[in-house]
């Protein structure tokens, strides 16, 4: 029987969940970098789980409907105070418990406010039965160098199997403090990875924007974006795999050390979070006109970026660069957007 907590979601298909991982090291230090015009960090990400919810519901087999549980004296959940945490039946090691990893990504020259990669959360959704659940921890990440850290609740959503259909029968985690709030669902007997997206503030403050299904991993669960939803399912995009595709095509640095005007940074991060509303309907026709006005202002910024390029603001690298990343976003989308909705 698996199970995890927290509020109750729903989730557009969009990124993620890979291996589980160790406790992470101090964080390289994150520092301007001398003689620029404009500020920049480089470093790496790091984080834990602690503050484990001992209490809390859990879903009901078949009707999902929330029963409470309360195992504050009981002994579950290891890993507190590290980068993976894991939780699950006294089964006597036969079985792999429930687990939640976050590896973190090294990052260069990222300007204030630029979106990237923070790293990757791997969710796998294993045996438990009411008695050995968590219904939640915080998640810490940390980018060093003075830069204030992140620390948001992640709510445990577990449901009680029916072993019919591993996709009802998956688990939940919820992100409340995202920018986008989001829900990352592991179905029955799966480990899913999600790419964890954010900024350092212009104000020195690490902050998650989102996160994405990790390319390849429809078949494991689903990330669904957007205040809590219901529970009658876990899984509601029709976009799946080809919006995750097109914002790993166009998130992060594009130009390596070069740094993107801001008119451009901004005008790329609009077009993830319109791609990010695309990805929480469960309507194929506004999912494939978001999608279609996602590409449209990509497009633009390609534009933009070429005229920057002739004005000498960026090279004519970087334009190519961010030519070349508009298009592998077009040629992800464009099959899909070509095909019938009926």
């Amino acid at each position: 029987m698996s199970e995890l907590k927290g509020e109750i979601m729903k989730q557009p298909l969009r990124i993620t969940i890979v291996g589980i991982v160790c406790l992470l090291g101090p964080s390289m230090a994150v520092a301007p970098k001398p003689g620029a015009a404009t500020l920049s960090y480089s470093g790496t990400i790091t984080g834990f789980f602690d503050s484990p919810v001992l209490s809390g519901d859990f879903l009901q087999a078949g009707t999902h409907l929330p029963v409470f549980r309360d195992n504050t004296t009981a002994a579950v959940g290891s890993g507190f105070g590290t980068s993976s945490v894991a939780w699950n039946d006294d089964n006597g090691g036969t079985v792999a418990p429930s687990a939640l990893t976050f590896t973190g990504n090294s990052f260069s020259d990222v300007a204030p406010d630029q979106v990237f990669a923070l790293g990757t959360l791997t969710y796998f959704n294993g045996p438990n039965s009411p008695a050995s659940l968590i219904f939640g921890v915080t998640m810490h990440l940390s980018a060093g160098g003075g830069i204030t850290p992140f620390a948001g609740p992640v709510a445990i959503i577990s449901t009680q199997n029916a072993n019919i259909d591993r996709v009802a029968d998956a688990d939940r985690l919820f992100f409340s403090n995202f920018e986008i709030p989001s829900t990352l669902a592991a179905f029955e007997n799966s480990a899913v990875t999600a790419i964890v997206y954010g900024k350092i503030a212009d104000t020195l403050q690490l902050e998650v924007t989102s996160i994405s299904l990790a390319q390849g991993e429809a078949d494991h669960g689903c990330v669904v974006e957007g205040p809590a939803v219901g529970s009658t399912g876990p899984c509601a995009s029709v976009c799946g795999e080809v919006c995750a595709a097109v914002a790993l095509a166009v998130a992060g640095p594009l130009c390596e050390s070069e740094q993107l005007p801001a008119v451009l940074n901004r005008r790329i991060r609009r077009a993830l979070r319109l791609l990010g509303q695309a990805a929480s309907t469960d309507s194929e026709g506004k999912a494939k006109s978001g999608v279609t006005r996602v590409m449209e202002r990509l497009q633009r910024s390609a534009t933009i970026a070429r005229g920057a390029a002739k004005r000498g603001r960026i090279s004519a690298a970087c334009a190519e660069a961010v030519g070349r990343a508009v298009g592998n976003a077009r040629s992800q989308a464009e099959p899909w957007l070509s095909t019938s909705d009926r």
